[in-house]
């Protein structure tokens, strides 16, 4: 039903019901189900018809709008941009293969609130032929999915997917996996009925709080060890082959893509892993043996001990006769590898081969910001770009340095140059040009201070090595 009269929004709605995943997590009191609303920032002045960037934010099981604020980005390059929330965990993703719980629910959210953006970005000074998707992690791989779905796809033009992919197994459950996992959480609710339908019933009983909260499965699993509820294939059609067959067949219409990772992607979870699992290695000073290293790996994928001795042997192999400078760096690239890297690559891959007329851009963060202030053996860690995306720097002149603030600026740049233009490169730049990615050269742009390098190749050696060790089951989630 549309409201009457004017709506005064000066602050956020509440966030979806989630667990204590993180020490950052939003109160309980700021949560619930009544949790599906967008937020706009619209520059004064300046152009009809403007171009708008709408931000995914990660993550399926916990995350939240309120932790990315795009007030500095949207006044400085004139754009407007979107957040949105979606639903996460159970009641996003929870599979019953039932119209009451079919999966999917948390990406429907994001697609119809990128269709109600699309009708109605007009009223806000945009227009819908220059929409843009970006996302980080879970938003990433929501990014790529709509991409890869007819019931988003024709409502944005551009995308950019940050350090995420649909095609691996923190992304997609196979509908047999997904229900299991379903069947197992209703059995822990105490939830463990005759049918389908009383099953639903029952968690419906139960406060959103409870239903939201963490499980760790019996038999913990990499990479997420808990009972995880993830997008699936389903009936209604948003997801209707696996990410791995869709990402084979061309897509139907022109999106330019721009994609990239960051250089420490797994530092962060390996410090949760530790405290989750209660592992009984201290990593504290950055600083583990040979023997602790072998014992990591487990950590990070599923697979035979000898598997494990040739990946971390091969890892270990170009220091050799000297040992590394740490084992835990060494871990760290293996993890993110693994888990982000390969996967993104992947999809690049895939856009520039089936898609060869799309065109496609690829970085490589690797800036070491000084704050917030973690551990050195955190190096560039997982979302580490995004204040730099959203301006933080310019903001903060007490945290942050010169350099921070260029590099701030550079970035905010590069993502509205290309949601504006296809392209990221921006006047008055006097840096080297960021070449496009194609599957034979394979370029991509490194951000390592206010004026990147060229790369060509990242991880290639490593991911094709970890292909033929693995097979493509755990890079591609076949």
């Amino acid at each position: 039903m549309p409201w009457r009269g004017t709506r005064y929004t000066q602050k956020f709605a509440k966030s979806c019901s989630q667990p204590a995943f993180f020490t950052s997590n939003i109160s309980a009191a700021n949560q619930g189900e009544d949790c599906l609303y967008l937020n706009a920032w619209i520059p004064q002045g300046g152009c009809r018809h403007k171009h708008s960037m709408v931000w995914i934010g990660g993550g399926f099981i916990t995350g939240d709008v309120v932790s990315s604020d795009p007030k500095v980005i949207a006044a400085f390059t004139n754009t407007i941009v979107f957040t949105i929330s979606y639903r996460i965990g159970p009641l996003g993703f929870l599979y019953f293969d039932h119209n009451d719980a079919p999966g999917n629910m948390g990406l429907l959210d994001q697609s119809l609130a990128i269709k109600w953006i699309y009708d109605n970005v007009k009223r806000f000074g945009g227009s819908k032929h220059k929409i843009t998707l970006f996302g980080n992690s879970a938003g990433g791989a929501s990014v790529n999915y709509h991409m890869l779905s007819e019931f988003t796809r024709p409502y944005f033009q551009k995308a950019i997917i940050q350090s995420g992919a649909a095609d691996t197994k923190s992304s997609f459950h196979s509908p047999s996996v997904a229900l299991f996992t379903a069947n197992a959480f209703a059995t822990q609710l105490g939830c463990n009925k005759a049918s389908v339908e009383e099953k639903i019933e029952c968690l419906r009983s139960l406060p959103a709080s409870e239903v939201s909260a963490i499980q760790i499965s019996p038999i913990p699993t990499p990479p997420l060890f808990i009972r995880a509820h993830l997008p699936t294939i389903d009936k209604i059609g948003f997801i209707s082959k696996s990410p791995a067959e869709l990402m084979k067949q061309p897509l139907p219409k022109h999106i330019s893509v721009m994609l990239g990772v960051v250089k420490d992607e797994v530092s962060f979870f390996m410090a949760f892993y530790v405290n989750l699992l209660k592992i009984p290695i201290d990593i504290s000073d950055g600083v583990i043996t040979r023997d602790e290293y072998f014992r990591f790996l487990p950590l990070l994928f599923v697979a035979s001990n000898a598997t494990y001795a040739n990946i971390g042997g091969n890892y270990l192999r170009p220091f050799l006769p000297d040992e590394p400078q740490s084992y835990l760096d060494v871990t760290i690239d293996i993890g993110s590898d693994i888990i982000f890297k390969c996967p993104v690559i992947r999809v690049a891959q895939a856009l520039s081969t089936v898609n060869p007329d799309n065109t496609v851009y690829m970085f490589s963060f690797e800036y070491p910001a000084l704050f917030p202030p973690l551990p050195q053996w955190f190096g560039v860690q997982h979302t580490a770009e995004n204040e730099f995306i959203f301006g933080t720097p310019l903001i903060d002149s007490i945290n942050y340095s010169d350099t921070d603030r260029y590099v701030s600026m550079r970035m905010m740049n590069y993502w509205t140059s290309f949601a504006k233009t296809g392209n990221p490169n921006f006047c008055k730049d006097t840096c080297n040009d960021w070449n496009p990615y194609d599957s034979r050269d394979r370029k991509y742009l490194i951000i390592d201070n206010d004026c990147p390098q060229d790369g060509q190749g990242l991880r290639e050696t490593q991911c094709a090595f970890l292909k033929n060790a693995l097979g493509p089951g755990i890079i591609n989630n076949k």
